[in-house]
């Protein structure tokens, strides 16, 4: 496209989601070129429904007034097609020891460390797990302000080797901001009917988030509950009532044998 060889360009993984779809509408106020990616993996039963999710809010970035970007097509690929690593994978294994951290990082870093600069967008978090927990007790992040862009890297000077391994090839422009925030600017930006069109559950149930697996749970907690159906906020409910008691494997039995998850 003429004139885009001046223009910065920023690599994506977008999911569909609530977070990286955030992230697309921030970026999309730039005179900027955007290429998004995403990863496939057959086995899991909300990929539809992100990809679903990602063609109906390109089309609302790409028809929006104030959108100055070029989004290029999204690029897709198979996780079963990345070359295995097994530094990352005993790191993965390390580091999930210290936190909880999805399997999906293994192959967010094999497939970073060939695309660096990709941008990953975890938000911050109170609570001690996730990624984004595990990131910040093994190292340290400093910004980085690139014209009227701005994101997050690792320090690797007072970052473990083992956390530079598994993120060190990642950057994190939403790391320090919350969900509520992003709502808010999501309202601000003027994409509130675009935010509810965003994916997040990895589990759903007759096409709705299910409440209770760890992105809904997230959401759940980070304040956006509203984004969960009733039935899903019972089945959240009640996990969080067994949870607590010598009945949770019980109430899991039956939760696998009814949705399978």
């Amino acid at each position: 496209m003429l004139g885009d060889e001046t223009r910065k360009f920023v690599k994506v993984l977008w999911t569909g989601g609530f977070d990286s779809t955030y992230r697309m509408v921030e970026l999309s106020r730039h005179d900027i070129v955007i290429q998004p990616y995403y990863l496939s993996d057959n086995r899991r039963r909300s990929e539809k429904y992100e990809l679903n999710a990602i063609s109906e809010i390109a089309a609302d970035i790409k028809g929006h007034p104030e959108t100055k970007c070029v989004i290029l097509p999204l690029i897709k690929r198979r996780v079963s097609d990345l070359k295995s690593d097994d530094e990352i994978i005993e790191v993965y294994n390390r580091l999930r020891n210290i936190s909880y951290i999805g399997p999906q990082y293994i192959w967010l870093a094999e497939f970073a460390k060939s695309n660096k600069g990709l941008e990953l967008c975890i938000e911050t978090g109170d609570t001690q797990n996730g990624a984004t927990w595990c990131l910040l007790k093994n190292g340290k992040v400093k910004k980085i302000i690139d014209g009227d862009l701005v994101y997050w890297i690792l320090d690797e000077e007072n970052s473990s080797r083992d956390v530079m391994t598994l993120f060190g090839s990642l950057r994190f422009p939403l790391i320090e901001i919350t969900k509520l925030e992003m709502l808010e600017k999501y309202k601000d930006m003027g994409f509130s009917e675009t935010m509810k069109k965003t994916w997040f559950c990895h589990t759903p149930v007759n096409g709705e988030p299910c409440g209770v697996c760890n992105p809904c749970r997230q959401a759940i907690e980070a304040g956006l509950a509203f984004r969960i159906p009733p039935a899903g906020l019972e089945r959240y409910k009640k996990d969080m009532q067994f949870s607590h008691s010598g009945w949770f494997k019980y109430w899991k039995k039956i939760r696998y044998r009814v949705y399978g998850f």
